[in-house]
């Protein structure tokens, strides 16, 4: 419970620091910390009832995702390739990220967080990117698009 606690309080603070996304026209739902933290405890459930190890909350990470969610938002994109024609890994890499390895999952409109991860779960390409073998960490980015929420999970493991 205490490791529970600790992971939320981070979450919250990592996601609440995102205050200068809100600031540049970047929207944030109410609720952003509890979604987070809903896909988070999804992702990591996911994950243990496949056998695979729990991944690790990191603030570069979900400053790469939120700097994606937010471009989704203002610009009105759905994909992985950002407005400047970024990537996830030139993305992780900005925000200081030392990656071998970055995936990237999106998802977009659906209001209830608790729908994300089997949503993710059930399509082949994304469900490869919750279960990579050998990834150590992630990041969440969440923003209110004109749509809907927008969603970007990212995943990665270092050098």
């Amino acid at each position: 419970m205490i490791r529970l606690s600790a992971f939320a309080a981070a979450l919250m603070f990592a996601i609440s620091g995102t205050a200068a996304h809100a600031q540049s026209g970047c929207a944030l739902p109410a609720n952003v910390n509890a979604m987070a933290t809903q896909i988070a405890s999804g992702l990591n459930s996911s994950r243990r009832s496949n056998g695979l190890n729990q991944l690790s909350f990191d603030r570069q990470l979900s400053s790469a995702a939120q700097s994606h969610a937010c471009d989704m938002s203002r610009n009105g994109l759905q994909g992985h390739t950002g407005s400047d024609g970024s990537t996830a890994k030139s993305r992780a890499r900005r925000a200081g990220h030392d990656d071998c390895f970055v995936g990237e999952s999106l998802a977009w409109g659906f209001r209830d967080a608790n729908r994300i991860v089997p949503l993710w779960m059930n399509s082949a390409g994304h469900r490869q990117v919750l279960l990579l073998n050998g990834v150590t960490k992630f990041g969440i980015g969440i923003t209110e698009g004109a749509k809907g929420p927008n969603w970007v999970l990212v995943v990665a493991r270092d050098c």
